[in-house]
């Protein structure tokens, strides 16, 4: 598990950088290309949060049995699968973070697009009104 952790560490690492890199204006991404990549984001969130959800619910250590080596293997895939540190729940939302930086990134250019858009409706008011008078 520790080479996930460090490949994960290292996914945060280079997103983070890229979102510098937009935010002090080194990086460009179209805009259709921006909101085509955060739509796919949004819908893998929701496939890895549902995942997330199931996670509660895929040992059910009862079903192991009365023996004490039944119940401690039981224990054992439920914290595999939901309550340990290392948990599948864990990992899986370790990646939901690392995608909602990932859409950090590409939400830039929506509020740029969308700032400069209003900046061009109030110079075209500003002139509208100039003409006006």
């Amino acid at each position: 598990m520790g080479v996930e952790v460090n490949e994960l560490a290292t996914s945060m690492q280079q997103w983070q950088s890229l979102s510098s890199q937009a935010e002090s204006g080194q990086l460009e991404i179209p805009e259709g290309v921006a909101f085509k990549c955060d739509e796919v984001c949004a819908a893998y969130i929701r496939h890895l949060a549902e995942m997330v959800a199931k996670t509660k619910n895929l040992v059910d250590v009862k079903a192991f049995g009365t023996l004490d080596s039944a119940r401690q293997l039981g224990e054992k895939f439920e914290r595999i699968a939901y309550s340990g540190d290392r948990s599948l729940r864990v990992v899986l939302t370790q990646h939901i973070e690392v995608i909602e930086l990932m859409r950090s990134v590409f939400k830039r250019y929506f509020d740029e697009a969308e700032y400069a858009d209003q900046r061009t409706l109030t110079s075209i008011a500003e002139i509208g009104e100039r003409l006006g008078r």
